[in-house]
């Protein structure tokens, strides 16, 4: 989410960042219901403190009302009856103020997640990959010839990832697609050896060579962190939830027996979302901290 602070400072950042990658952003309104927001929680903790002051002011009263002359008495009944009667208006408006920030919150809310980050200054504006600039590019020197073709430097044509593996047996496509639908695939042999070793390559070069720590984080969340780090509510479509199996559950259970019960309701406890990539659960470690 952005800064709230930040934006209130600088709204102008964020009407060009929105615009810059070319998406809707009501700066307007948000800034409206954030100003209604402050305004209502303003006048909330004004009316606390007042309800305070006047229950800090009954007491005393009841204790001279018990040992006041008659004559004074009706006096000071007259001031707790109207402390209590303040206190009593005080309290539905508190009630009416609660209500209104609860909503005045949700509405800023909705329109606070979908205000996009604004690019780094650095970052070329542009409306597809075309626009991207070139800052350098590499090659061995003697070894390879960028403005050859591939096949004019080596001498054959090269084979796509898909002809080289399929030849070497290093996955199977067919069966993933069988087992799990498109886009799966199954590691066999040296493909998964080879995969095996580029993680292994790509963890010890972080964790040894440039001191990062390693971690393991949870792969299902809850709902906050995959909010806090801006994957919903945009992504919401392209996450896998839990809760869909809810149901299945229960009814896995009963057709199972009682002893299936416990099983299900151990899934069922668990509301979550599978993450894709690791930033959600590194980022969420020290949420609201």
């Amino acid at each position: 989410m952005i800064d709230l602070k930040d934006l209130r400072a600088d709204p102008d950042k964020y009407r060009r960042g929105a615009a810059e990658k070319q998406t809707h952003a009501d700066i307007e309104g948000l800034l409206d219901l954030d100003a209604q927001v402050r305004a209502a929680q303003t006048e909330l903790q004004h009316l606390v403190a007042k309800k305070n002051q006047a229950s800090k002011q009954i007491g005393p009263l009841m204790g001279r009302l018990k040992k006041a002359p008659d004559d004074e008495k009706q006096a000071l009944l007259a001031q707790v009856d109207g402390l209590k009667q303040q206190a009593e208006q005080n309290k539905t408006r508190e009630a009416e103020l609660n209500e209104a920030v609860r909503d005045l919150e949700a509405r800023r809310e909705a329109i606070w997640l979908s205000v996009p980050q604004p690019a780094d200054p650095d970052v070329p504006v542009g409306t597809s990959s075309d626009d991207n600039i070139e800052l350098r590019t590499w090659h061995a020197e003697g070894g390879f010839d960028p403005s050859k073709s591939f096949e004019e430097n080596r001498g054959f044509k090269p084979k796509s990832h898909i002809q080289l593996g399929e030849a070497l047996g290093l996955f199977d496509f067919e069966r993933g697609v069988k087992m799990a639908g498109s886009r799966s695939y199954i590691l066999t042999g040296d493909g998964m050896r080879l995969h095996n070793a580029i993680l292994q390559y790509a963890f010890n070069f972080m964790v040894n060579d440039h001191g990062f720590k390693a971690m393991s984080v949870p792969v299902l969340v809850k709902e906050d962190c995959m909010v806090g780090t801006g994957f919903f509510p945009g992504g919401r479509d392209q996450a896998y939830t839990v809760s869909d199996l809810d149901k299945r559950l229960e009814t896995l259970a009963l057709d199972l027996g009682a002893n299936s019960i416990g099983v299900a309701e151990v899934y069922k406890s668990v509301e979550g979302y599978l993450t894709g990539t690791g930033e959600v659960g590194l980022m969420g470690l020290h949420q609201d901290e």
